[in-house]
């Protein structure tokens, strides 16, 4: 069975404040870990049969989501080895990271409203776009896929990244890409990719 899962990472803590996410290196909660221990224990074992590699995001979320759902998953044998990802790393929001919206606004106004605009190419200071994400965890894909050609691969990363991935994937314009839901723990299978 050829294609990709794209899994997200189990979800995080509360943060009711809101506050930019991004790269910044944040644990999943006892939840999270929950979650990704149930997406192991769910999975068919004609699925864990295909599964090729597992590939995930270098930031600790994913790391900690993927060693969890190795651990539960049904292998027929010894599980395949986790391979760390950079460019499966979630976007890059620079100067943003940390803030709130009402934050961002004060310190560099227009801003948001500028990324709105121009969501696939606006980067915030320090950060990147959509569309250099995009590249990035598509170059990542392609990389894994001549390693391995013919089996699944199984991806673990973060919504940003996905959303680029299946925007790609299906052909959807990048500035419609938050359109795409992605909840914690999700997971969307790309046959033949």
């Amino acid at each position: 069975m050829k294609g990709v899962w794209l899994i997200r990472h189990g979800s995080l803590p509360a943060n009711p404040q809101r506050r930019m996410v991004g790269a910044r290196a944040i644990p999943l909660s006892p939840w999270g870990r929950a979650q990704a221990s149930a997406l192991g224990r769910e999975m068919p074992p004609a699925l864990a049969r295909a599964v090729q590699a597992v590939v995930c995001s270098d930031l600790q979320r994913c790391q900690e989501s993927a060693a969890l759902l190795l651990a539960a998953a049904p292998w027929p044998g010894t599980p395949p080895p986790l391979h760390t990802e950079p460019d499966l790393r979630e976007i890059s929001l620079g100067c943003w990271e940390g803030l709130t919206r009402a934050e961002i606004a004060a310190r560099f106004p227009g801003a948001w409203e500028a990324r709105g605009a121009q969501l696939a190419h606006y980067a915030p200071p320090g950060g990147e776009s959509f569309a250099q994400v995009q590249a990035r965890a598509l170059r990542a894909v392609g990389r894994w896929r001549t390693r391995c050609p013919e089996g699944t691969l199984l991806l673990i990363s973060h919504a940003g990244v996905i959303r680029c991935l299946l925007a790609h994937y299906l052909a959807l314009p990048l500035g419609e890409l938050l359109r795409i839901p992605q909840y914690y723990a999700c997971r969307a299978f790309l046959p033949e990719w």
